[in-house]
C-alpha cells in the first residue's frame, strides 16, 4: 500500500530571528494583508491574523505595532482594528497589538484559560512580551488568574463572547469630547 504523501507545515520563525531581507518580505505581505482587510471595514486582531501566511506569524505583532504607532490603524476597543482615514494626526494612536491577540485568545478559552508559555506559543510572540501584556490585562480589570497558579482567562463571559463576535456588524462612530 502506498504511503500518504504529508504536506509539510511552513516552519514560523520569530521576528527577532528574521533576516533583513526575511523581515522585508513579512513587513510587505502583513501590510497588505491588514490594509486589504481594513479596506474592506473593522476586523479584529485574531481576525487580521487569521489572513496572515503561516511561515509569517512571528512578524505579525511587530508589524502590527509598527502600524499603530504609524496611526496607519486604530484598536477601536474589544480588539478590533480600524483602518485611520488619512488626515493630520490629532492625538497619539493608542493600542496593543499583544494584549489584543491575547484578549482574542483567551475568549476562545474561556473553561480552562491559558499560560504564558502556551500563548507566546501559539501567538509566536516571545514569552516575556506575552507575561507583560498579561500583567497589564489584570491589572485592567480584564483579565484574572484561574484557580491554578499562571493560567489566565477572562474575567468577564459577556466580554468573551464580544470579542469572539468580532468586528462584523458593528457600527463605529466618532464620538467628540466637548
Amino acid at each position: 500500500m502506498p504511503r500518504r504523501r504529508t504536506i509539510p507545515t511552513p516552519k514560523v520563525i520569530s521576528y527577532e530571528a528574521m533576516s533583513g531581507p526575511q523581515r522585508d518580505h513579512a513587513m510587505k505581505a502583513i501590510l497588505s494583508v491588514v490594509r486589504d482587510a481594513l479596506q474592506r471595514g473593522p476586523h479584529t486582531a485574531l481576525e487580521l491574523r487569521a489572513g496572515v501566511p503561516r511561515d509569517l506569524l512571528g512578524a505579525f505583532a511587530p508589524v502590527l505595532e509598527t502600524m499603530i504607532t504609524a496611526g496607519e490603524v486604530a484598536a477601536v476597543g474589544h480588539s478590533v482594528y480600524v483602518k485611520v482615514p488619512w488626515m493630520p494626526q490629532t492625538r497619539r494612536v493608542e493600542g496593543n497589538a499583544t494584549r489584543d491577540l491575547i484578549l482574542g485568545t483567551l475568549s476562545t478559552t474561556m473553561k480552562s484559560g491559558a499560560t504564558a508559555d502556551e500563548l507566546s506559543h501559539e501567538l509566536f510572540v516571545p514569552v516575556a512580551q506575552v507575561r507583560v501584556a498579561l500583567t497589564e490585562l489584570e491589572n485592567a480589570g480584564l483579565i484574572h488568574e484561574t484557580h491554578h497558579a499562571g493560567r489566565y482567562r477572562m474575567l468577564s463571559l459577556r466580554q468573551a463572547r464580544h470579542v469572539r463576535r468580532g468586528a462584523a456588524g458593528r457600527f463605529f462612530a466618532d464620538v467628540r469630547h466637548g
